[in-house]
């Protein structure tokens, strides 16, 4: 990104599939958390589920009604 260009900053979702990790020894969802969040961005959830696809399309639907909702809230602001 050049000097001239501003940064807009968005709400990241971090989802770790794992069927051993819990946020004690997810490093590598913290590296991703710490990168996101020290250039300006924010976290908007971070989730451990477990290595089967019924948890996995569940929480991503979660997070796919949150950045809905989110936004939805967003343009409706601004009318």
């Amino acid at each position: 990104m050049n000097q001239n260009e501003s940064l807009l900053p968005l709400k990241i979702a971090v989802l770790t599939v794992s069927d051993t990790r819990t946020e004690a020894d997810d490093k590598s969802g913290q590296i991703l958390v710490n990168n996101l969040t020290t250039t300006g961005h924010s976290l908007a959830e971070k989730t451990i589920v477990p290595d089967n696809i019924f948890s996995q399309k569940r929480s991503q639907m979660g997070s796919i009604n949150l950045h809905t909702s989110s936004c939805h809230r967003r343009n409706h602001d601004m009318d």
